[in-house]
């Protein structure tokens, strides 16, 4: 199977009208809203507020010695269309090799870099090794101990994309897992 080019795709989000998908938007303005409450960890987020867009969701750590970040939790929506629950697995122990051209390690790094949101659209593969559809994707900053960006909130929008082409993508495993 061909592998797509993992190219460093996200870019600083600095307004919610940047991003083209409403979920991305609402969420960006709930995560504003959150920063001028104070310091906004994974425990301050309200799923009840995030409800429209809750299944998008995943929120992990970012581990900086050595580097890593870690999914705590993956939405529904995600894991569907990931075709592999990930909740609770570290990033380097994902294969998304031949699925997507992000280099998500690049994007955590320049989260915690900046302290700033990014986003990005994300192309996916196919099992016939040619792009099938594209979603775009938002990581916003949390705090978690006295690290302004040691935690994450963020979103996958799969809006617009035919659920029943699932089956020709590229599935993520977890490395050491076969792929089916």
């Amino acid at each position: 199977m061909t592998e797509l080019r993992k190219t460093h795709t996200c870019h600083p989000l600095e307004r919610a009208e940047l991003a083209r998908a409403e979920k991305t938007r609402a969420l960006f303005g709930y995560w504003q809203r959150l920063q001028a409450a104070g310091k906004p960890t994974r425990g301050s987020l309200d799923p009840l507020e995030m409800k429209p867009y809750l299944s998008n969701l995943l929120t992990g750590n970012v581990e900086t010695e050595p580097f890593r970040v870690l999914y705590k939790l993956v939405g529904t929506t995600v894991a569907e269309y990931s075709q592999c629950d990930f909740s609770n697995s570290y990033l380097d122990k994902l294969d998304y090799s031949g699925r997507d051209d992000v280099d998500w390690e690049a994007c955590y790094r320049m989260l915690h870099a900046t302290r700033r949101p990014v986003f990005g659209e994300c192309s996916l593969l196919g099992t016939a090794s040619r792009v099938i559809a594209s979603y775009e994707y938002a990581i916003l900053p949390l705090w978690r101990g006295d690290d302004p960006a040691g935690s994450f909130v963020a979103i996958e929008v799969y809006d617009g994309i035919d659920s029943h082409r699932i089956p020709d993508w590229t599935r993520v495993t977890l490395k050491g897992e076969g792929s089916s």
